[in-house]
């Protein structure tokens, strides 16, 4: 195998394996992680998914599923725009919970955010999901009751420039934290995705390895929902591994028609995330038909869990899982198999390009985690 000197490779495989250690880990830190969440008293309470990069993706990822199985609000704001702007997205008078997911816990905007959080917000309270137990995060959680640390297995702090394993697991913590009271069941269908994906991970490969052999200049990613966050991420990964070779965009089925289809060419791939959703798949379905009927090169590639036949005859290559037991599994966790496959074409796409996917850009320009950022004191 090309990559057996890869952490990178490595990094993604092992992710399944993590997802088990991880559910061992909240499981037997439930009853504490229940504790400080419901001890949270307020009139009206909010969830803040908070993170940069890849980090912020993970709010992106789960809070539409996560919204539609609880009350309180859940969302995602990046620490980005936090810093700049922090009086847009935090408010004195509302209790918040800050959920700050993060890898090394050491970037500036994420430390940054953190400290706003507690300048401006009478009644808040912190849950750091984060990778590296001696970063800045897992350090500040440990001032004061507000606080909240879940670390992540150890093999999360990826060593690799790409987040991978990091990113999946803190989208199945968040996910488990918040819905703690579904945890068994949680549990049994995050455990058959671990094993479905590592059932099919040679087919994966070979499907990534084909498709990386294309002569494309650009990756567009498509999906709705929590797929549109999947998107976000996979597309990033893109960027990452091939040093911006590959050029690569993200939006969602019914969005794409509304101007964003012009970056479409003869060498565009086109990588369509199904739903499980079969209302969703309805307009999904709409939007490959239209694309068959074009007359051009573009390259079609469909990513499904169950096997549609309809899908399949409206696409030029079809991966398919072939599970009717994983189509009927919430999107955010079955979609981690299309997080896998995303992640597997930009590493073998990384390496055809001659880069290195460990060290995509060693002259420095993007770093593994963010240098240069001035914080300036907030009035």
């Amino acid at each position: 195998m090309i990559f057996e000197n890869c952490v990178t490779w490595k990094e993604i495989l092992q992710q399944p394996s993590i997802w088990r250690e991880e559910l061992s880990i909240i499981k037997k830190d439930l009853s504490s992680i229940a504790n400080f969440i419901n001890q949270i008293d307020g009139e009206k309470v909010k969830v803040i998914f908070t993170g940069a990069g890849s980090s912020e993706f993970v709010g992106n990822t789960l809070c539409s599923y996560v919204n539609s199985q609880i009350d309180i609000d859940v969302i995602s704001i990046p620490t980005t725009d936090i810093v700049s702007m922090p009086e847009q997205y935090l408010e004195k008078d509302i209790t918040t919970i800050l959920i700050s997911c993060a890898r090394s816990g050491n970037s500036p905007e994420s430390v940054a955010t953190v400290n706003l959080a507690d300048k401006l917000v009478k009644n808040i309270h912190h849950i750091f999901i984060t990778c590296n137990p001696e970063g800045e995060l897992a350090k500040i959680s440990k001032e004061g009751e507000n606080k909240y640390l879940l670390l992540m297995p150890t093999k999360t702090n990826d060593k690799g420039f790409a987040m991978t394993g990091s990113f999946s697991s803190m989208v199945v913590a968040g996910v488990l934290i918040l819905l703690k009271e579904n945890f068994e069941k949680l549990e049994e269908k995050i455990t058959y995705v671990a094993n479905i994906i590592e059932k099919n991970i040679n087919s994966i490969f070979e499907n990534v390895s084909a498709i990386a052999e294309l002569d494309i200049e650009r990756i567009v990613y498509l999906g709705d929902g929590t797929l549109k966050g999947l998107a976000e991420e996979v597309s990033l990964k893109v960027l990452e591994l091939t040093s911006g070779k590959l050029a690569a965009f993200h939006n969602t089925f019914l969005g794409f028609r509304h101007g964003p289809k012009s970056i479409v060419n003869d060498k565009t791939a086109i990588i369509c995330m199904m739903s499980n959703n079969s209302y969703t798949r309805k307009y999904e379905l709409d939007l490959l038909k239209e694309f068959k009927n074009e007359r051009s090169n573009k390259k079609i590639i469909v990513l499904d869990t169950i096997f549609d036949e309809k899908v399949k005859n409206n696409c030029d290559y079809y991966f398919s899982f072939n599970d009717e037991k994983l189509g009927e599994i919430e999107e955010v966790f079955a979609s981690l198999g299309y997080l896998i496959y995303g992640q597997l074409l930009s590493l073998v796409k990384s390496a055809k390009l001659g880069i290195n996917p460990d060290n995509p850009c060693p002259t420095g320009e993007v770093n593994r985690v963010v240098k240069g950022v001035i914080i300036h004191e907030y009035r």
